[in-house]
């Protein structure tokens, strides 16, 4: 198995953001909203933790019109692509940006949003566990936590295989940036260790595709108390 090698914790180099913002992320993205929507209800107060340039929460106003999203980043530079996608959506009156980090939300309250949504955010983080804990924490009980990452695969010739299946047509930057979070990602088995200790189902998180886990679950009075025990 191939070491964990971390990468920047957020992406706040312009070049380095608006290289993420051209990439081609859009069946990705899709395939996202359409497993968060076709898993159950979400509420309409929803957080997205690591939102990036913002094009997943663009993408759930699209096509939930009642939800309102808060969206946050702890990078400036993302941030401010994000303004720009989102005023040419029309969607800057449902979805709130806000600059922040996503490991210590105090400014939140407990159990404040009926679904908090995460992409691609997990393996920026040197130690995550406190965010599954905050996720936990901000999710309204009877409501959806949906998170999304890479798996770190288990060799170079794996981690190659997949830059050369996905990212084979992006620029050299977007393939190493690719490249780097493959090497920075969890495996499986990590990341259902730290969704344990949080207080979620350990087989709430799955391999949903060569190269992505997803932790789907409902939070439950019983998950709240297992968190506390």
């Amino acid at each position: 198995m191939l070491p964990r090698t971390l990468e920047p914790e957020s992406m706040d180099d312009p070049a380095e953001a608006a290289s993420y913002d051209d990439m081609n992320h859009s069946s990705v993205n899709i395939r996202f909203v359409d497993d968060l929507l076709a898993g159950g209800e979400i509420g309409n107060d929803i957080l997205d933790l690591g939102t990036g340039t913002a094009q997943i929460p663009i993408l759930l106003c699209e096509r939930m019109p009642e939800v309102r999203i808060m969206a946050l980043d702890a990078a400036a530079s993302m941030l401010e692509l994000a303004i720009y996608n989102i005023e040419i959506a029309s969607a800057i009156e449902r979805i709130q940006l806000m600059q922040g980090d996503a490991k210590a939300m105090d400014d939140f309250e407990d159990e404040m949003f009926d679904c908090v949504m995460c992409n691609s955010l997990i393996h920026h983080l040197p130690e995550p566990q406190p965010t599954f804990a905050e996720i936990h924490r901000l999710t309204a009980i009877g409501g959806r936590i949906f998170v999304r990452d890479l798996c770190r695969p288990d060799s170079e010739t794996a981690v190659e295989a997949l830059v050369a299946q996905y990212a084979a047509d992006e620029s050299e930057i977007a393939q190493q940036l690719f490249r780097q979070s493959l090497h920075a990602a969890l495996t499986l088995d990590e990341v259902q260790q730290m969704v344990a200790a949080a207080g979620l189902p350990r087989d709430s998180v799955q391999m949903t595709s060569d190269r992505h886990w997803t932790l789907d679950v409902r939070k439950t009075t019983a998950h709240q108390e297992e968190a506390a025990s």
